[in-house]
């Protein structure tokens, strides 16, 4: 692999596009560009800016070695098993979420039904404003149960 070769592989593993690499280096996105298509080269002084943004040695950006392309690319992969990771929790987190609230306001709804069903067999006039109090509540209940549900990831995380 060279060096053109290397600075791609190392922005992309980084998650920086040519822009944000550009800025951390005080050049154009041309010249990251430029030195990714191997037009150009940077200047000694970017060489090194590079090897402290990338953490990696300027004998490695400047020199061929197989063991470095694959310790290069086992990033990469894990950095992109990591994301399939996030993205994962992130649907889990969503699907938790929804399944939550539907259960709550069928609870809530079944309760309401339950109450009205009351006026038939026991005589009790229910008022469609407990609805909405019943719904309140419910909403209240989702609000607490997702609260819980994120700080106990929070806190699993750390």
């Amino acid at each position: 692999m060279n060096l053109s070769e290397k600075i791609l592989e190392l922005r992309k593993a980084n998650g920086l596009s040519q822009e944000q690499l550009a800025e951390k280096l005080s050049v154009s996105r041309q010249s990251i560009s430029k030195w990714e298509s191997g037009e150009s080269v940077p200047e000694i002084v970017r060489l090194t800016e590079l090897s402290k943004i990338f953490n990696v040695t300027t004998d490695y950006l400047l020199k061929p070695n197989e063991v470095d392309e694959i310790a290069i690319r086992t990033e990469i992969l894990e950095k992109q098993q990591q994301d399939l990771i996030q993205k994962n929790m992130k649907a889990d987190r969503k699907r938790f979420c929804i399944l939550s609230s539907v259960v709550i306001l069928l609870i809530a709804i079944s309760t309401f039904l339950l109450m009205r069903g009351l006026k038939w067999t026991a005589g009790v006039n229910v008022p469609l404003e407990a609805l909405y109090i019943i719904l309140v509540i419910a909403i209240a209940a989702i609000i607490v149960v997702n609260m819980l549900y994120y700080k106990k990831l929070k806190n699993k995380k750390l």
